[in-house]
């Protein structure tokens, strides 16, 4: 799929999904399965600190009434266990999103 992730069938039942994509001009590959994000280690750093930010970002009570709209509050309710906002949370850290596969291709046995 080439369309950043958009049509993907992702939703509260989804297992496992793997994003291919472009994050500072190298292609990465993050994978999600039942909570847990593998794959380019920066990558996943970068998207357990953006959720940690939305997770702050909840509790703090000027940026709360700021976001009277609602739509950053749900951003804001991001987690990396729930897979609509682990896809949302990786989408947004990536340059951009070439391919998302559900479920994720098997790993090779290391």
């Amino acid at each position: 799929m080439s369309d950043g992730g958009k049509r993907v069938d992702v939703g509260p039942g989804t297992e496992s999904f793997e994003v291919r994509g472009v994050r500072n001009g190298s292609i990465v590959t993050v994978v999600w399965d039942r909570g847990v994000l593998d794959g380019d280690p920066p990558t996943i750093d970068l998207v357990e600190v953006e959720a940690d930010l939305a997770a702050e970002s909840r509790r703090d009570p000027l940026q709360r009434r700021r976001d009277g709209s609602g739509v950053a509050a749900v951003e804001a309710a991001a987690t990396v266990g729930d897979p609509e906002s682990a896809l949302a949370l990786v989408v947004r850290t990536l340059d951009r999103v070439v391919q998302v596969t559900t479920p994720a291709r098997p790993r090779p046995l290391r």
